[in-house]
């Protein structure tokens, strides 16, 4: 683990303008050179444990910021950084669970085996060990609901 002190990883778009040409926020690009930065930055906080939390979004676009926050928890972030409190309830609702990830994750706990280095066939049939566990008790516990 990266340390006690340490509770999130971030990634932001710092790089993308000092190493990248200038471009308006209607192109919505991310460069290679940011995916670069991005992978290892989500890869680093997973590995130590901590939160991954997505790069901020231009204040105005609220409708990019739900479509963004939506590709940032299918990547596996966990949060994304905010500038106007405007955003606040547009990230919150991007990053609540799917009903159809909290049922899946639901059947996975209770699946839980007596042995999670075994693994066990879940009721979906799909086999689950220990990383199918964390995950689904994460995602029960975003949607508030006991594990």
């Amino acid at each position: 683990m990266a340390g006690c002190r340490l509770e999130e990883f971030r990634e932001g778009e710092v790089i993308r303008r000092a190493i990248t040409r200038t471009v308006t926020e209607a192109d919505n690009v991310r460069f290679p050179v940011q995916t670069m930065a991005r992978n290892p930055t989500l890869f680093g906080a997973v590995a130590a444990e901590v939160q991954p939390v997505d790069a901020v979004r231009e204040i105005r676009d609220l409708d990019g910021l739900a479509a963004e926050s939506r590709a940032a928890v299918r990547d596996g972030f966990t949060g994304k950084l905010a500038i106007h409190p405007a955003q606040m309830p547009v990230s919150n609702r991007g990053f609540q669970p799917f009903d159809e990830e909290v049922s899946t994750a639901r059947r996975t706990v209770a699946a839980d085996p007596a042995d999670p280095a075994a693994g066990v066939a879940a009721p979906d049939g799909a086999m689950i060990d220990m990383p199918h566990l964390k995950r689904s008790r994460l995602i029960l516990q975003r949607a508030g609901i006991p594990a």
